[in-house]
């Protein structure tokens, strides 16, 4: 079985690298709805269902509370947001490096609160958006049981997902993320085959930029995306 798994980061006209703008998140979701997709949680993979997609925000930016959740409740569809836990409130602060930088602002735990009850999901994105394959093994054990027990604690998050800061990982994290976490994502390209993809190095589809609606079916109903599958080297 083949599942799309989307991946965005920012719902926002800002601008932003990170950023797709809002009419162009509206008009997939749109797209995907026209095209009888239906979303499912991670814990929702083994159903025999087709045309099922999962949802997915990067780092847990406050406006896809203001500016996604709403198009998600349109459309009736359902998305998971991975959650930095050490900047719960704060700013994006692992970006400074970056020439681009912008500074966004996270999801505060009264947001995340209120993106739950309102039918979303949240996960684990580490305690400091660290690449973990450069760390200690005691500060990869910390990203990872801190991250999940905030998360386990505050909002009572029975998801049990990770997603892999920058997408990094070696066998070091591969095998503590696999003791943690039940399910696991990578920035690996290609729709999520359950009968093959390892669940704790699932591949996703980028969706951040703005799609015609004939590259939106190549990715998601052919094997464009699949061809570009790379093996995580552990």
């Amino acid at each position: 079985m083949k599942i799309p798994v989307l991946s965005y980061h920012s719902i926002n006209d800002d601008n932003s690298p990170l950023s797709l703008k809002i009419n162009f998140f509206e008009n997939q979701l749109k797209y995907l709805k026209k095209k009888g997709f239906k979303t499912i949680n991670f814990d929702e993979t083994d159903k025999k269902e087709n045309k099922t997609i999962i949802i997915t925000f990067d780092d847990g930016y406050k406006d896809i509370l203001y500016n996604a959740l709403p198009i998600l409740k349109k459309y009736n569809f359902k998305a998971t947001s991975f959650l930095v836990t050490n900047f719960i409130g704060d700013y994006n602060y692992w970006d400074k490096k970056k020439v681009d930088y912008n500074k966004k602002e996270l999801m505060n735990e009264t947001d995340i609160n209120e993106w739950l009850s309102n039918g979303m999901s949240i996960g684990s994105h580490s305690h400091y958006h660290s690449d973990l394959t450069t760390i200690s093994e005691s500060n990869l054990i910390n990203e990872l049981d801190f991250s999940k027990k905030i998360l386990e604690d505050k909002f009572n998050n029975k998801n049990n997902i990770f997603c892999y800061p920058y997408g990094k990982v070696n066998e070091q994290v591969y095998t503590y993320v696999k003791k943690i976490y039940d399910k696991a994502l990578t920035t690996n390209r290609s729709r999520y085959n359950t009968f093959i993809h390892d669940s704790h190095l699932i591949p996703r589809i980028d969706m951040g930029k703005n799609f015609s609606n004939i590259k939106m079916f190549l990715k998601l109903n052919t094997f464009y995306e699949d061809i570009k599958y790379k093996k995580n080297e552990l």
